[in-house]
């Protein structure tokens, strides 16, 4: 049984844009955002393809933020959008709702690029041939750092995406 699933645009643009300073606004973005994580981790492969692109544009854009001047710009009147919101949240004590949807938005977006890692065959094949690896010389090999994992991590995606 496959069942249809509609996100709205508007919706995804105000979790991922919101222009907001109000306790009870984040909060109610903090659920949509966290609802949308859940759907989109149970069943990426069941949003139309029109949705998934907009999540992975905007999922893209906040990892990569637009160049020139022009990006510039962007970056910088948000940054100080959200100063101003943060100033004004922070005076009046309403912080929770803030820091609520900062980790709902983290988990969507940790749950788009998910879905984007699945849909990548290549990308799996890359995963799979590095476990397998791991894992054959699992007795003989030492320790890994944080760093080392994360460097190991940064090259298998590399290799994937080439």
């Amino acid at each position: 049984m496959s069942a249809s699933i509609t996100i709205s645009p508007r919706e995804i643009r105000q979790i991922f844009q919101p222009h907001t300073s109000s306790a009870s606004r984040f909060w109610e973005l903090a659920q949509k955002a966290n609802n949308l994580a859940i759907i989109i981790e149970a069943r990426w492969d069941q949003i139309p393809t029109e949705t998934r692109e907009l999540l992975k544009i905007f999922a893209y854009a906040v990892i990569e933020p637009p160049q020139g001047i022009k990006g510039i710009f962007v970056e910088f009147f948000e940054r100080f959008s959200w100063a101003f919101a943060l100033f004004l949240i922070v005076i009046k004590g309403e912080k929770d709702g803030l820091i609520a949807y900062i980790g709902a938005f983290q988990r969507l977006l940790n749950a788009i690029l998910s879905g984007i890692e699945r849909e990548d065959i290549a990308y799996q094949k890359a995963l799979s041939e590095a476990l397998e690896e791991t894992f054959a010389g699992l007795e003989t090999s030492e320790a890994m750092t944080v760093e080392d994992a994360c460097e190991r991590i940064r090259a298998i995606s590399y290799q994937a995406l080439e």
